[in-house]
């Protein structure tokens, strides 16, 4: 449940900056629409219209970066929340020699149910009331389509005579697709609907109010839109409108990209009609304005005259009809060039890695086993747990990334715990047990992780290894061991990487900070002549 909730968070947070994005880009196109008005034609508006609408229900474009408060929003609320529980309450080692810690069943139901809690944070909610709200209009869409359906259903077919003018009409816009032609009694104006099969409906007396010459201009005009396969790009306009429902501009751009449709869907009429024919055009707009508008609401079908605020507009459009003169495809051409490239811009859901720390996405308590499985499955090498140690619980860190040895080497140290590789396997014991086992001996040349442990060896060339014995053992922990080979001169340490280059530089300043070379050769002998003391 919480790996959907949070595709869900993530998808709606790409929704969200994508939305924002189209403000802008918005009330621009508004405004050169208003400007260029007289410059292109009602399908070149359209065109600018359906460009935004394109963007935005397509996930790639180039990407536009954000700040990191405008990242968080895609970002995983499940992830951040751990992040910041371990940003604010860093695991502390245990003080104790033994790294077990023992903890209650009711303790660990208690911890669960707090971290499952913490997943639904506002951004959750919000998603979640996105969703059902989208799903309510997918719905009330969908009965809205069975409803139409039923409409269909009991609408009759045309006659010979009108099947007859659909046929001229056909001619005139050499349209060759076959088009049933029907009546209804429950619809009011022509409509025109079907994505892969469309078909024209009028209502079932327009004949009684409409002239032959009126209804062929009418039939036209449908037939323009199945053309310029305008239901196609209606129901792309109408299905990002309701995953945006949010934004009331994309709505507002919405209405008027079907507005510029139906101008563009006239200017394509106007270009088949003579000059007196086009007047006549603009009286059967006017004539049909007349007839009622009551008829089923359908959001993907298309009317001839949906909206009679849009009646004066289009005739004032086809008073100063022309067409598209080079020079205006030119500036079409350039305006939709921009916007389409400035559209296309994609939120970047990365965060800038050159600013931003991702801190680890997932901080809880484990057994050794579950996590001695897990790295498993990132290292490709069997991982070894004993008895003892497998039902532990310790503090882990799991990334998205996959866990390397070095990244195993360092949780293990903060629990006190250590491994070490062997024949095809990783052993993990007690990092007290370690300087018993087969653990590396430091090789000159060989690359080791700070926290490995290893056995190293520190030949002295001024001072005695006795005698600076006492000062360097407060620098090894209780789980090291520090010890002298005074024949050698020579110090033997076990301990974790990072911590024998830490002695190894202490050495180094004693040993420059010498004047003369010491003889260590009547130290030891004079060690080995000294009386044992007899055991009581």
């Amino acid at each position: 449940m919480s790996e959907l909730i949070q595709e869900l968070n993530s998808f709606t947070g790409w929704l969200l900056i994508a939305s924002l994005k189209s403000l802008p880009l918005i009330a621009i196109l508004l405004l050169a629409q208003y400007g260029l008005k007289k410059t292109i034609s009602a399908g070149a508006r359209h065109g600018l219209w359906l460009s935004l609408f394109l963007c935005l229900s397509i996930p790639f474009g180039w990407n536009l970066s954000f700040d990191n408060r405008a990242a968080e929003l895609l970002s995983s609320p499940v992830k951040n929340d751990l992040a910041s529980i371990s940003m604010q309450e860093p695991v502390k080692s245990p003080t104790t020699s033994t790294p077990t810690i023992p903890i209650s069943p009711e303790n660990n139901i208690h911890q669960s149910t707090s971290l499952n809690a913490n997943t639904l944070d506002y951004r959750s909610i919000l998603s979640l009331i996105w969703l059902l709200i989208f799903c309510g209009l997918v719905c009330i869409t969908f009965w809205q389509v069975l409803r139409f359906k039923h409409v269909l259903q009991k609408a009759s077919d045309a006659t010979t005579a009108d099947y007859a003018l659909l046929e001229r009409a056909k001619q005139i816009l050499r349209l060759s697709k076959t088009i049933p032609l029907l009546y209804s009694s429950q619809v009011s104006s022509p409509l025109t609907l079907g994505l892969f099969k469309p078909r024209v409906i009028l209502p079932i007396d327009i004949n009684q109010q409409l002239t032959e010459k009126q209804l062929n201009l009418v039939l036209l005009h449908e037939l323009a839109h199945i053309q310029r396969r305008d239901i196609l790009w209606n129901w792309v306009t109408y299905g990002v409108t309701l995953l945006h429902w949010f934004n009331p501009l994309i709505w507002l751009a919405s209405k008027r990209m079907k507005a510029d449709m139906e101008m563009a869907c006239d200017a394509k009429v106007l270009a088949h009609l003579s000059p007196q024919d086009r007047n006549d055009y603009g009286l059967t707009l006017i004539n049909l304005s007349q007839l009622s508008s009551k008829h089923p609401r359908l959001s993907h079908g298309l009317g001839i005259l949906e909206n009679h605020r849009e009646l004066k507009n289009r005739l004032i459009m086809m008073k100063e009809f022309t067409t598209m003169t080079l020079k205006k495809s030119l500036v079409f051409g350039l305006v939709f060039s921009v916007f389409a490239f400035a559209a296309l811009a994609q939120p970047n859901n990365k965060p800038n890695e050159t600013k931003t720390i991702t801190p680890p996405n997932t901080n809880s308590r484990m057994t050794l086993t579950e996590f001695a499985k897990q790295a498993e499955k990132d290292l490709n090498t069997p991982i070894l747990v004993g008895n003892a140690l497998a039902d532990i619980n310790i503090p882990v860190s799991i990334t998205e990334n996959p866990l390397d040895y070095g990244q195993l080497l360092s949780q293990l140290k903060i629990n006190e715990l250590t491994a070490y590789k062997s024949s095809g396997y990783i052993q993990i014991i007690l990092a007290r047990d370690a300087r018993w086992l087969a653990i590396p001996t430091v090789e000159k040349g060989k690359k080791y992780f700070d926290d490995e442990y290893v056995t190293d060896s520190i030949k002295l060339d001024k001072t005695c290894a006795g005698s600076i014995l006492a000062t360097l053992r407060p620098l090894v922990p209780q789980y090291g061991h520090l010890t002298t080979m005074e024949s050698a001169n020579m110090l033997i340490i076990s301990d974790f990487y990072s911590n024998t280059v830490r002695v190894k530089a202490m050495v180094k300043m004693l040993e420059d900070n010498t004047l003369e070379k010491v003889d260590c050769s009547e130290r030891n002998i004079a060690t080995k002549q000294a009386p044992t003391p007899e055991k009581k």
